[in-house]
């Protein structure tokens, strides 16, 4: 065999050896839990005020109307990629200021959570 097409049969047999044998073992993509795309916030940076994630973009797009009807405005509906769709007032300055928007949301029988600000 010719060593031009012994680098050909390279080329071409090692990825489809060695991928599937990564793959297995571990070593290969891994894409987020739905638990890894909820992050802590941090007291001292920006926080993002979610009220709720969802399978449907259509019951986020529901939850979002409502959020913005009792005043909540620039509440959006923004994939949280780990295939859900999450509801969010993003950029908040700070901690302090996310415990009060939590506690008006409160008084308006809404539960958000506070999570480190995603820069989206």
């Amino acid at each position: 065999m010719s060593p031009r097409l012994v680098l050909v049969v390279a080329i071409v047999a090692v990825p489809l050896l060695v991928y599937p044998i990564v793959s297995v073992t571990g070593g290969g993509p891994r894409f987020p839990t739905r638990g890894e795309c909820v992050h802590a916030p941090v007291d001292g940076q920006p926080v993002d005020v979610v009220w709720g994630r969802y399978d449907d973009p259509r019951d986020a797009a529901e939850s979002r109307d409502r959020v913005v009807g009792v005043g909540f405005i620039g509440t959006e509906v923004l994939p949280d990629g780990c295939g859900r769709w999450k509801v969010v007032l993003e950029d908040v300055p700070g901690l302090e200021v996310g415990r009060e928007l939590v506690e008006e949301a409160e008084r308006v029988d809404l539960h958000p959570t506070l999570e480190f600000a995603s820069g989206g």
